[in-house]
């Protein structure tokens, strides 16, 4: 996740990556069955991995071969600027107060046609959350918020992130086992559209 901006209130859903986190087992394995899934990228002369810079973000700036930004901001309220062939959102949305506002933003600087690979946790019951989780989300409801913000679903993947073993080592990894997946998206931004009162216009 990305820090928040000196004044901003701080977030207790709002974490920051560092050596540890990106040392961890588990994430180096979502990692690779993210870079896994984006397969074949779009061309792109230019991209932005939303959240702090990693060692995923060096990752995908060898995979598509052109620079990636990053981001310092306030993804529940601040804006998104400059202009992207291809956006990466990882383990952001569930983060947020408002995912809404952050994927409005994200469809306001990429192309028609451009490209947004997303992931998220899949909804599963509360009392499996992390406590640094506002949102998980059932599939319909996701899907209710790509529709919203201007997306639609190219491809999607549920994956596991830990390893068999890790689900004997009690009963809430057990329970993991049963309920816990990663959705992986590739979406794509259509063309926006202007709501009227009585009927809404395809974007020039």
């Amino acid at each position: 996740m990305s820090k928040d901006q000196p004044g901003n209130p701080i977030s207790p859903y709002r974490k920051t990556l560092d050596a540890a986190y990106e040392a961890k087992w588990h994430t180096r394995l979502r990692w690779e069955k993210t870079m896994t899934f984006i397969k074949v990228g779009p061309a792109a002369s230019r991209g932005l991995d939303i959240g702090e810079r990693s060692s995923l973000t060096t990752q995908l700036e060898l995979f598509f071969n052109c620079p990636f930004d990053s981001t310092t901001i306030d993804l529940d309220v601040d804006p998104l600027t400059e202009r992207y062939d291809v956006v990466t959102c990882f383990e952001i949305i569930e983060h947020l107060f408002n995912p809404l506002h952050l994927l409005l933003q994200i469809r306001e600087v990429v192309p028609p046609g451009g490209r947004l690979y997303l992931s998220t946790p899949s909804g599963k019951p509360h009392f499996l959350w992390s406590s640094s989780h506002f949102h998980e989300m059932s599939f319909s409801s996701i899907k209710a918020l790509f529709d919203r913000a201007g997306f639609s679903i190219l491809r999607k993947k549920k994956i596991t992130t830990y390893p068999w073993w890790f689900y004997f080592k009690g009963v809430r990894p057990l329970l993991r086992a049963v309920f816990e997946r990663t959705w992986l998206f590739e979406l794509s931004a259509e063309k926006k559209r202007w709501i009227t009162r009585k009927d809404s216009v395809d974007e020039p």
